[in-house]
């Protein structure tokens, strides 16, 4: 007879000390095990029940552990389901028939439990800005669902239009909505790439993803400057984050995730050597005065092992949680500021860098050497980075042609 158990193996563990969840099936002494995707740590797993501890003080992390028991339970409801189809033949099979039967029952995999694997893989291999991405679009397609989950093969074209309705119904703006389906569809093209979904079920070859040029996110050079001579000694909260934002853009518009990631071992010399998060592209920043001056006020370089600046904290579970949090937190004090210059720019850690690349094409910097340290792949994308000001130093142009 086939058993089936859920383990935590703790013999393996991730960076953050977490062990994965797996499924194992016995039959005839063979064993097998089913990979979940999901990590947890000791103290959140239940032996005896053999589901996670749905006990947390953050709300958003027991709805995860939540919906992680349900993802254990459909499993375990389809391997058994496996067991009995094949004992319902009255011919003997092996564990690894078991297996087959599986997987082949796995083509009705959910698309809500997919996309949380997906996630879940980004988080564990550090890519937090993704991870975040999918999250948050995976969420408004399960709040569209009114979260009843489906199968791929019921996700269809005509639901995929219905979703853009919806979002559109919802004030959700055109790129917004190419953000949300784009990623929704790189769900789908994963599984079909893993025999998890049919191609020939594909809902979004007839479905056209619309964008629109974004409104101006830079400010220009005197901006910066005040902002840098701002006198802030009465909002002591926002001064730090004003460093956090000019340390960016004297890091070539570093990303924020990789602004609170840094570590005092990147620091080599007298550079800041780092991969970036999203495409893991290698780069090497000089370490000019201002930028050491902005490092010494949080880090003395004591410690090789610290984070340069005080975004992960060490209370929050995971390091993906303070990244969110101090995303949040800086981005609204960041708006704070801007209203104290008197900006018509909503002011986030984004506008440094759309600022760096914006500065540096009014400099008389080529494109190229923008793209490169900014680190796209093609100019194509540095051009939509610099698409926003064009118009007006075009017109500029113009009147100082046509002035005669």
């Amino acid at each position: 007879m086939a058993s089936v158990k859920v383990l935590l193996r703790t013999d393996k563990q991730n960076k953050q000390g977490q062990h994965p969840v797996v499924i194992q099936v016995v039959h005839h002494r063979k064993k097998r095990t089913v990979s979940l995707g999901h990590y947890l740590y000791t103290n959140e797993w239940d032996s005896d029940d053999e589901k996670a501890i749905e006990k947390s003080n953050i709300k958003e992390y027991k709805l995860y552990l939540q919906r992680l028991n349900s993802v254990i339970a459909k499993k375990i409801s389809t391997i058994k389901k496996a067991i009995v189809d094949l004992e319902e033949t009255g011919n003997a099979f092996t564990v690894d028939s078991i297996m087959q039967q599986f997987k082949r029952q796995q083509n009705s995999a959910t698309f809500f439990s997919y996309g949380e694997r997906i996630v879940q893989k980004l988080e564990d291999t550090g890519r937090l800005g993704n991870a975040t991405y999918y999250e948050t679009s995976l969420n408004a397609f399960k709040k569209f669902r009114d979260y009843r989950d489906l199968t791929f093969d019921e996700l269809t074209y005509k639901m995929v239009l219905a979703f853009e309705e919806y979002l559109q119904n919802n004030n959700c703006k055109v790129n917004s909505i190419a953000a949300y389906m784009k990623a929704i569809r790189a769900i789908y093209n994963t599984a079909i790439k893993e025999g998890d979904a049919r191609q020939e079920l594909y809902p979004f070859n007839k479905y056209h993803i619309k964008l629109e040029k974004t409104v101006k996110r830079a400010i220009v050079k005197g901006s910066i400057t005040s902002m840098k001579e701002l006198d802030l000694s009465q909002r002591p909260d926002l001064i730090w984050v004003r460093d956090i934002f000019l340390f960016s853009f004297y890091c070539r518009g570093m990303s924020f995730i990789d602004v609170a990631f840094l570590k005092v071992s990147n620091i080599e010399n007298d550079r800041i050597n780092y991969a970036r998060n999203k495409t893991h592209q290698k780069f090497s920043i000089k370490l000019t005065d201002p930028i050491r001056e902005i490092i010494s006020r949080y880090n003395d370089l004591s410690d090789p092992e610290s984070f340069l600046f005080p975004i992960i904290k060490e209370e929050h579970k995971s390091p993906y949680q303070s990244y969110n949090n101090g995303r949040s937190l800086v981005n609204n004090k960041l708006k704070e500021i801007g209203k104290l210059l008197g900006l018509n720019v909503p002011l986030t850690t984004y506008v440094s860098r759309h600022s760096w690349a914006t500065i540096a094409k009014r400099s008389g910097i080529p494109t190229a050497i923008i793209s490169e340290g900014l680190g796209h792949e093609t100019e194509r994308t540095t051009q939509i980075y610099l698409d926003s000001f064009e118009n007006q130093v075009l017109d500029d142009a113009n009147d100082l042609i046509t002035n005669i």
